[in-house]
């Protein structure tokens, strides 16, 4: 499939931002290919996206194509290029242009593989991408492991409002200079320590139920009251001496 979808009525030119166009002369039909990817040899890879978007626009103004047939055809002339330069003489004068334009088009493959939501790329690059995620993800789990709690604090004889009635006090205490000792208008960490970290009687507490008792003043008319024989303790403040 020649690239010939990818042929800019006009060229780019990628210095300065944004594009300054101008006439293409003399490029020959059927070597578009060619043109895509001379301008990538030149190009800094900040203008990768720019490029790629430009060209997709250009090809899916046509109907009944797709980003998917887009990105393939990207991926395959890229590659095979890649492919034609790791085949030249390395003794060769043009070596080191070779091994420019491979580093180039390296980046680029970088750069187009994160688009690739159909898995067109070959296997040996999404087996090694899903094992490195996997990887990452068991580190990132052993990781939380050490944050994991292994046994909850218990509250006896189903006293587990009285805790909740103290984090309610602790939301309205007062440091020395008129300032809030803590946040209340974030009222998630609150349900959630309770519910994660405390047991009633050997039995969990559900975050539904811890939630029930932490309400914004929007639906304070929902907020489940502490019965008054479970409102066992205030927090003063200390006395000055």
């Amino acid at each position: 499939m020649a690239l010939h979808y990818f042929k800019p009525r006009r060229a780019f030119d990628f210095n300065p931002h944004p594009f300054e166009l101008g006439t293409i002369m003399g490029l020959k039909r059927g070597y578009e290919d060619n043109h895509f990817l001379l301008k990538i040899y030149s190009m800094k890879e900040e203008s990768f996206d720019d490029y790629y978007r430009y060209h997709l626009k250009y090809y899916l103004s046509d109907t009944d194509r797709t980003e998917k047939e887009f990105f393939s055809h990207l991926w395959y002339i890229v590659s095979t290029r890649i492919d034609y330069f790791n085949n030249q003489d390395p003794f060769s004068k043009k070596h080191p242009l070779y091994v420019s334009n491979i580093k180039k088009l390296n980046g680029f493959l970088d750069f187009l593989s994160p688009k690739d939501r159909w898995n067109i790329r070959p296997n040996d690059i999404l087996l090694k991408e899903k094992d490195e995620l996997i990887a990452k993800l068991r580190e990132e789990n052993k990781k939380l492991s050490d944050f994991t709690i292994k046994r909850k604090i218990e509250i006896y004889d189903d006293y587990h409002t009285t805790v909740i009635d103290l984090f309610q006090q602790m939301q309205k205490l007062k440091l020395p200079n008129g300032a809030p000792l803590l946040r209340k208008d974030m009222l998630s960490p609150y349900y959630k320590i309770v519910s994660n970290y405390f047991s009633n009687n050997k039995k969990k507490i559900s975050i539904d139920t811890a939630k029930n008792y932490f309400v914004g003043k929007d639906d304070s008319q929902k907020e489940v009251k502490i019965p008054e024989d479970r409102q066992l303790f205030v927090i003063l403040p200390k006395k000055k001496d």
